[in-house]
């Protein structure tokens, strides 16, 4: 019994090998092209200034969705808490949220985080 895991690993470390070898050759093969090696990212050119300019508001936009996104994640397994049939304790987890949702949301509009938009 033990000699068919030997022959097993063997096969296993054939394949490896063999595996990585056509790799190597393969890769011999492909032309080396110096844009194509550069990293691409957002549409920018990597040869151009790497210190581009940054709006911060749009930063701060972008932040305050991904918080609210996660929030309604959060959010929504409570639906599943309606199975339960404690319809007290969900309404009061979903007010105790959605309060926070709009303070969190006042205290960006108290803060002028919100006043470039409109």
């Amino acid at each position: 019994m033990m000699i068919y895991y030997i022959f097993f690993m063997m096969f296993i470390t054939f394949i490896s090998i063999f595996i990585l070898f056509i790799n190597m050759i393969m890769s011999m093969m492909k032309k080396n092209n110096y844009e194509k090696n550069l990293p691409f990212e957002c549409g920018y050119s990597p040869l151009s200034k790497a210190n581009l300019p940054f709006s911060l508001p749009f930063f701060l936009i972008t932040l305050m969705f991904l918080i609210f996104d996660i929030e309604i994640v959060l959010l929504i397994p409570l639906i599943l808490y309606l199975m339960n049939n404690n319809f007290l304790m969900l309404f009061v987890i979903m007010m105790t949220f959605i309060i926070l949702l709009i303070l969190t949301l006042s205290i960006e509009w108290f803060f002028n985080f919100l006043k470039w938009l409109y």
